[in-house]
């Protein structure tokens, strides 16, 4: 009944405030932190964002009084948020008792070794939270000596997060210790950390006796050939572990070679990113040779290898045998057309495989021929990425003649391809007749306005695409109206389910003058536009506001929350006032949340 009647009054209150002074008055009265912790405690609230807030320690006082009674809530997020030693201090005791909390977020913080010793000492006690994240805090080996200490005893807690923390060899030491007892967790998160061979000869010792873990992250560590051959040793006894990324560790081609050798007799692993670990063509042989006989594994990432033609002639040979995969990332390994030919054979009729990444390769026209070939056939690839290679508008109107027929396909990516009007007109016409694509990615290209309105025209017809990136491609005002007013025309696109969720043409040359034709009365239920880095002076930015409000008013779908970026334009600070102003007055009397970044 209490909190019956606090709530009231507190939201009473509010919209007093709200409606006289705009949302910033409140937090200008309390501070935002202590706002939102109020706000979650009295709505039985399941998450708290506290990220980014500057939280005083006052404010931490009142979260952990707060914790000692409530049951809702689940989530705490205290990302950035300048926590001092006391604040930490308090949260610890805070942790140490509940048993309602779920997940909670720390990242960012700079507790250091004595603050994480806090945040021990909670764990050694709770018995309920499921998941931390510790992030750059700069907790380093001694911190991580406390943390292991608890991690000893604790029987709850399944995902921990320890990147960025200068966790070394004998941190990794310590950590293994600790995993060789603990039976609950099931994730760790050590990327970005200064582990080396030595470290990872002790985690994989671990791992030949933990039965629990089913993901570990060790990516951008110093894990040469020694520490990856003795993680592969691990896998061949290991029956738990489900995703391994060891992403940009230089454990060059005998790495690969340990790591083929394990995925042969392997019989649990889902994932394994090897991302920029120089393995060459040689290593991706070897990996190949496992592929055809492995049949467990799902993803494999082998981008940033300089495989080059030789390696992926050897992967596409593995495709046309494998069963199994559902995505391959091979990006960024100056594959050129003899490799891109190989592949493209390998997807005609492959089975599995839902996503494949081929961007920042030397895929040109013929390649490009290659590949429609292949989507004409395919009937299983959901995904695909051809950002950042040389495909051009011939290229483009190939694919675009694949898109026609493709039935399966939902997001391709041609961002960075020096496609211009023409290869616009070509997907344009595509997208007419396309009724599966639900994201197309043109960002970087030079399509213009011609290729705008050429777009624009399809998606009058088009009934599936949710989402269009159009940032960087030299459109004005004169483009940005017609796609707007393609979506306000596009009657047939508001009886279907799927809505065009964003307008994305940041880096382009609108100016915004015409914005009651560029928003229009639009149709769809666009969640964001982003007109970021443009010529949107204030005039434009209060037309758009104006707009926007409007098709509220006028119930034309809308979104309530609603967020529209117009940072980096033409707008000062007296100009943002302006536009800050109109929307506190809208949002208070229409209960909208229209924000418009600047």
């Amino acid at each position: 009944m209490l909190s019956t009647v606090i709530n009231f009054f507190w939201d009473f209150f509010k919209r007093i405030l709200h409606y006289f002074f705009g949302t910033e008055a409140i937090h200008h009265i309390i501070g935002e932190a202590e706002h939102r912790i109020i706000s979650a405690l009295t709505n039985d609230e399941g998450d708290l964002d506290l990220n980014r807030t500057g939280v005083s320690d006052s404010s931490v006082d009142k979260l952990a009084a707060g914790l000692k009674t409530n049951r809702t809530l689940q989530k705490i997020s205290m990302n950035d948020c300048n926590l001092t030693p006391k604040g930490v201090a308090i949260m610890g005791k805070a942790i140490k008792g509940n048993r309602f909390l779920k997940e909670i977020k720390f990242n960012y913080n700079n507790i250091g070794a004595s603050g994480v010793g806090k945040i021990a000492k909670a764990l050694r006690v709770n018995c309920c939270l499921l998941s931390i994240e510790l992030s750059s805090n700069k907790i380093g080996d001694d911190g991580l000596k406390q943390l292991a200490g608890a991690l000893k005893v604790n029987k709850s807690l399944q995902k921990i997060s320890l990147k960025l923390n200068h966790i070394g060899n004998d941190g990794a030491a310590i950590l293994a210790a600790a995993l060789k007892v603990n039976n609950t967790l099931k994730t760790i998160d050590l990327m970005w950390n200064i582990i080396g061979d030595d470290g990872a000869g002790e985690l994989a010792g671990a791992l030949k006796v933990n039965h629990n873990l089913e993901m570990i992250d060790l990516g951008n560590n110093y894990i040469r050939s020694d520490g990856a051959e003795k993680l592969a040793e691990a896998l061949k006894v290991n029956k738990r572990l489900q995703y391994l990324r060891i992403w940009r560790n230089s454990s060059g081609t005998t790495g690969a070679e340990k790591f083929a050798e394990a995925l042969k007799v392997n019989q649990s692993l889902r994932v394994l990113y090897l991302k920029g670990n120089s393995i060459g063509a040689y290593g991706a042989e070897k990996i190949a040779e496992a592929l055809k006989v492995n049949q467990c594994l799902k993803e494999i990432d082998l981008s940033e290898n300089n495989i080059g033609n030789d390696g992926i002639r050897r992967i596409a040979e593995a495709l046309e045998v494998n069963n199994f995969l559902t995505m391959i990332n091979l990006g960024k390994n100056n594959i050129g057309p003899n490799g891109t030919s190989k592949l493209a054979e390998a997807l005609k009729k492959h089975p599995s495989l839902e996503r494949i990444y081929l961007n920042s390769n030397y895929i040109s026209t013929g390649g490009s021929q290659k590949l429609a070939e292949a989507l004409k056939f395919n009937r299983v690839l959901k995904l695909i990425d051809l950002s950042s290679n040389i495909i051009r508008d011939y290229g483009a109107e190939r694919l675009a003649a694949a898109l026609k027929v493709n039935q399966r396909l939902e997001s391709i990516y041609f961002g960075c391809n020096s496609i211009r009007a023409y290869g616009a007109r070509m997907l344009a016409d595509a997208l007419k007749v396309n009724r599966f694509l639900k994201t197309i990615d043109l960002r970087c290209n030079n399509i213009g306005d011609i290729g705008a309105g050429e777009l624009a025209q399809a998606l009058k017809v088009n009934q599936s695409l949710q989402v269009v990136l159009l940032m960087n491609n030299d459109i004005s005002d004169d483009g940005a109206t017609e796609l707007a007013a393609a979506l306000k025309a596009g009657h047939s696109l508001q009886k279907i389910k799927s809505i065009f969720q964003d307008f994305v043409l940041t880096s382009n040359h609108i100016r915004g003058d015409h914005a009651e034709m560029l928003i229009g009365r639009m149709r769809q239920s666009i969640q964001k536009i982003d007109l970021a880095c443009n010529h949107v002076s204030i005039d434009g930015a209060l037309k758009l506001a104006e707009a926007i409000c409007f098709n509220h008013r006028a119930g034309f779908g809308i979104e309530k929350r609603q967020e529209i970026d117009l940072r980096y334009n033409k707008i000062d600070h007296n100009g943002r006032k302006k536009v800050e102003n109109f929307l506190k007055m809208f949002n208070a009397t229409e209960d909208c949340q229209i924000k418009i970044l600047t």
